[in-house]
């Protein structure tokens, strides 16, 4: 019976046994990243006039959670919360220790701080885009422009 037999019906239980691995990695991950995206959100969301966001507000709010203690606790531990999950996703795919420890955490973060300049370059293109027309409202509209009657300028 030659070895190659075997492998399509091994295949579906390495599978099986990788999944919960991968799901509770990518839940951690979430958490994590969700977070941060809160955190940061919640910052943009107090600093905006009437709900509009714009590229300098994000930009803004980003830089006053790392100059306070909590929001940079809460950028560490997501950053970190993101990493553990990134090492048990990698767990059933790697041999070797000082990879799943070391290579991968390492990889995790770079990759999220990735992410997180796409994110704002994304905000900033969003921005300049819809600059002629107005800010961006958080529920993705536009704001109204109200038209001035003209008995508001009577004495």
């Amino acid at each position: 019976m030659p070895d190659g037999e075997n492998q399509p019906a091994a295949a579906p239980v390495l599978r099986s046994r990788r999944l919960p691995w991968v799901a509770w990695g990518l839940l951690i991950q979430a958490l994590g990243v969700g977070a941060i995206a809160v955190v940061v959100w919640h910052g943009v969301h107090l600093q905006g006039i009437a709900g509009h966001v714009t590229a300098e507000m994000i930009r803004l709010a980003w830089r006053s959670e790392l100059h306070t203690h909590a929001g940079l606790a809460v950028l560490v531990t997501g950053s970190v919360a993101y990493a553990a999950g990134s090492v048990v996703m990698a767990r059933p795919f790697v041999s070797s220790p000082l990879t799943l420890f070391v290579a991968v955490p390492i990889a995790a973060v770079v990759g999220l701080l990735v992410l997180g300049v796409l994110a704002l370059v994304v905000a900033a293109l969003i921005a300049l885009l819809t600059a002629a027309q107005g800010d961006i409202g958080l529920d993705g509209s536009l704001p109204r422009r109200r038209r001035r009657r003209s008995d508001d300028y009577l004495p």
